[in-house]
């Protein structure tokens, strides 16, 4: 047997490769803002708690980061020309450009809104009953919404017959993306009275140095939204802080505090993905309803599209950092399928995030994907064996709990 030089070693590599040796070191280092970001700004909370009955305990008080309104009532914002809801096109890139986000008025007409939101209402109930819900720190997430319903084929696709606005909408996405853009999925998050924040992060998580965005999300608000019932958290102009910081290799520094957008049903919120942004906290008795729609530059993706193109007894044998390597892996929410490994970490071999079982059903020819349920649904129709199902109750029983949070009809925080 040839004997492997020990150039070749991996205990030889790893000795040869202290941080100090590594090409493109300080730029790799520099391309996460967050660490700048606590040092500067301790108030500001990535990691919420995880349950309600964490919730309230200091993070939210007279004067604590989520303790916090829309930005005409905030004493730091109030008199700023922050983006308001328009269907000028010369306003609304303005308002992109400066703030990184922009309110176009009056996108989805008062149809429109009503007929999202009965669908919206109707398929998170019946995927309560059926015992599939994805419960969210916050309250519900509906997932995969192309397959649940003909509303969500026409917003993805900017329908006129859905979004009046579509035109519009359309334009804007292309100047800030390019041609050809892509969606990367779209997403019924429902906030629900007694839940918490959501963390406040980025879309985009690279190339964040970027002089224009790579990602972007367009963000339907089917219910009215404020600061009363969980509206979207943002800090204004926070994409060109912490890209300005990011390209002259600096620290963040002090961040302005956040607001909760506001704006009425029927209105799109594009924002860059840059933004730092979360989901507020919803203190009413009644959901609040956003659809998100995320956009992004079409090379953001694989170039080979291996969840069909693999052959079936490749994929039997691959082991799990072949799986991974070939995004059966769903990591940081990226690459999942129906939301299952929404939020996975992304450790090789993590049950949570595995998706290759998918692809195992849909060569063995029974993939059940889950449609469109509602209230009404029959046993046979919510008991049905959805795939998902399996596959979350296979990463449960594999030591990991379900990332998607499917359970039964218990009632959403």
């Amino acid at each position: 047997m040839t004997q492997i030089p020990v150039a070749f070693d991996p205990a030889y590599v790893a000795a040869q490769s202290a941080a100090h040796d590594q090409i493109y070191q300080v730029e790799h280092a520099g391309k996460d803002p967050m660490r700048s970001v606590l040092e500067h700004n301790p108030e500001i909370y990535f990691v919420p708690p995880k349950r309600r009955s964490e919730w309230g305990q200091w993070e939210y008080r007279r004067g604590a980061y989520y303790d916090t309104t829309i930005g005409a009532k905030h004493v730091y914002w109030q008199n700023e020309d922050l983006p308001i809801e328009t269907q000028d096109i010369r306003r609304l890139r303005s308002d992109l450009l400066r703030w990184g986000y922009c309110k176009i008025k009056g996108a989805l007409s008062a149809d429109q809104v009503s007929t999202v939101r009965r669908r919206v209402l109707d398929q998170a109930e019946g995927e309560r009953r059926a015992g599939i819900a994805q419960r969210t720190p916050s309250g519900q997430n509906v997932n995969c919404c192309v397959n649940k319903g003909r509303c969500f084929e026409g917003l993805i696709e900017q329908d006129p017959a859905v979004v009046q606005g579509g035109a519009l909408i359309e334009q804007l996405v292309t100047e800030m993306l390019g041609a050809n853009w892509i969606s990367t999925s779209l997403i019924a998050s429902i906030s629900l009275e007694g839940g918490v924040p959501q963390a406040l992060h980025q879309d985009q998580d690279i190339a964040l140095d970027a002089r224009s965005p790579l990602t972007i999300n367009i963000l339907t608000a089917v219910t009215d939204i404020d600061e009363t019932n969980g509206g979207t958290l943002v800090i204004p102009g926070s994409h060109e802080m912490l890209s300005t910081a990011m390209r002259n290799q600096k620290p963040v520094g002090k961040l302005p505090p956040a607001i909760n957008v506001d704006a009425k049903a029927g209105t799109v919120v594009i924002t860059d993905g840059r933004l730092l942004h979360g989901t507020g906290i919803n203190r009413t008795a009644s959901p609040r309803i956003v659809m998100l729609n995320g956009m992004q530059h079409p090379l953001i993706r694989q170039q080979e599209n291996w969840m069909v193109s693999v052959k079936p007894e490749v994929l039997r044998r691959a082991s799990a950092k072949l799986l991974q390597r070939m995004g059966y892996q769903a990591t940081n929410a990226a690459q999942t399928n129906e939301g299952h490994g929404f939020g996975a970490s992304g450790g090789v071999g993590e049950a949570a995030g595995a998706t290759v079982d998918f692809r195992h059903a849909l060569d063995a020819g029974n993939y059940m994907r889950v449609g469109e349920l509602h209230p009404q649904a029959t046993a046979k129709e919510l008991t049905a064996p959805f795939t998902l199902r399996g596959v979350v109750a296979k990463a449960r029983a594999g030591g990991q709990s379900a990332p998607v949070g499917i359970g039964g009809t218990k009632k959403n925080p």
